[in-house]
């Protein structure tokens, strides 16, 4: 058994069992295993390359209580190792959820789904359990670190000898408003916008976790905030941007005009 035949065969049954529920196992000769991964739907590995992933951490076998049958289940470890694996990029893209996306109207770019710590609260906390941060929160917060970086207010620590890149002043990341495009100009508006309708209370929230992209643990030890609390200032945050950004149709109002008696009548 080769290595690269090893790592093929176990990148197959990884991808196959990853994101299903424990798989039966039954013998298929004296040196094969069939994994059962539904009711036509089979792969067959030879035993060796299966104790082999299970000395690797890889795979977990356990036994079902009512049947006996031996259930095979991909592990954290096989999870992480398949996804560094097929990334093609190390341990680097074992972190990375690299996926096809259309911004600012360009079609075809990739983009790295869990670089924003939005990624991890939007995902489903499983079977009983919804995502904590739902999809208009979640654009909401793209949509303001979109007009952060468009608006070129992240701090430089370094020059840049970009020619594309707008020249900047002394005066640190905001620079001269004469030497800044009207598409920068407009994202800085909108950018000031949104913070100023979420107000000074949240809006320092967002810069940090949608902007800089710090993570919530780091947030509460700034701020000297609760473990945990700053998941739940943040849905409400977002909620506010959310509102901003797509506002409710106005509702129409029902004032009372005046107070009747039981046998008031009105004066036509």
């Amino acid at each position: 058994m080769t290595a690269d035949r090893f790592k093929k065969r176990a990148l197959r049954v990884l991808a196959a069992l990853n994101g299903r529920a424990p798989v039966p196992v039954t013998k298929g000769g004296a040196a094969a295993c069939i994994l059962h991964l539904g009711e036509t739907r089979t792969i067959r590995c030879p035993a060796d390359q299966l104790e082999a992933m299970v000395d690797q951490g890889w795979l977990h076998l356990s036994r079902c209580p009512s049947s006996g049958r031996t259930l095979a289940a991909v592990s954290a470890d096989g999870v992480t190792w398949h996804k560094r694996m097929a990334s093609g990029d190390g341990f680097a893209g074992q972190h990375r959820e690299v996926t096809s996306a259309n911004i600012d109207g360009q079609p075809d770019l990739t983009r790295n789904l869990a670089e924003s710590p939005l990624a991890r609260l939007a995902r489903p906390g499983g079977a009983q359990r919804d995502a904590w941060l739902n999809h208009g929160q979640v654009a909401a917060g793209e949509r303001l670190r979109s007009d952060f970086e468009f608006g070129q207010l992240s701090p430089s620590i370094s020059a840049s000898w970009n020619p594309a890149r707008t020249v900047r002043d002394s005066a640190g990341a905001h620079g001269d408003p004469q030497n800044l495009s009207d598409r920068v100009l407009d994202a800085r508006v909108r950018f000031n916008r949104a913070l100023d309708a979420v107000g000074p209370e949240l809006s320092g929230l967002l810069v940090d976790v949608c902007c800089f992209l710090k993570g919530l643990e780091q947030v509460e030890l700034e701020r000297k905030w609760p473990r945990r609390s700053a998941k739940v200032v943040l849905r409400t945050a977002l909620a506010a941007l959310d509102r901003h950004y797509n506002p409710p149709p106005p509702q129409t109002r029902h004032d009372i005009r005046h107070w009747g008696e039981k046998d008031y009548r009105p004066t036509l």
